[in-house]
């Protein structure tokens, strides 16, 4: 362990610089397995968003999944004709939608959280299960903080 930290050239400690290459490892690991799947780019985190929250709104998927109302329109609508989700009025609000999985949509987000949790396998290798929770907790708490800062910088 002492090798690989001694091998880091300080430019590489920048946090910043660190999340830009593991996010761009990370997405070329799952956009081969999203191709594989027969899915686009974007559809496993929409699908994955809405077994836990399904039957929320558009909104409510763009800041769940950190995307631009546009990016969420095109996604939702091609996911819709590819019959892997549905949009259902609202009783409370009629002018909005609950977007809501279909079966084929339930069974593609499976594949999607498979292939996640394949990916995070490639990426915790060598972690125990403490080192494991840390990381998540410390990545937790970055979101939040951008969350909490969205626009400032």
């Amino acid at each position: 362990m002492e090798d690989i930290v001694a091998s880091i050239d300080p430019w590489e400690r920048d946090i910043n610089w660190q999340l830009l290459i593991a996010y761009s490892y990370s997405g070329r690991a799952i956009g081969r397995l999203t191709r594989a799947a027969g899915l686009t780019t974007g559809q496993p985190k929409v699908l994955q968003y809405l077994t836990t929250h399904d039957g929320c709104t558009q909104k409510e998927i763009g800041i769940g999944c950190a995307l631009d109302k546009s990016t969420v329109a095109g996604l939702l609508s091609r996911m819709e004709a590819a019959g892997l989700i549905r949009r259902d009025a609202r009783a409370d609000d009629r002018r909005e939608a609950a977007v809501c999985l279909t079966e084929e949509g339930a069974a593609a987000a499976q594949v999607a959280a498979s292939n996640a949790a394949q990916v995070d396998e490639i990426a915790l290798r060598g972690f125990d299960a403490a080192e494991r929770a840390e990381l998540s907790d410390l990545l937790a708490r970055v979101i939040r903080n951008f969350k909490q800062h969205e626009g400032v910088a």
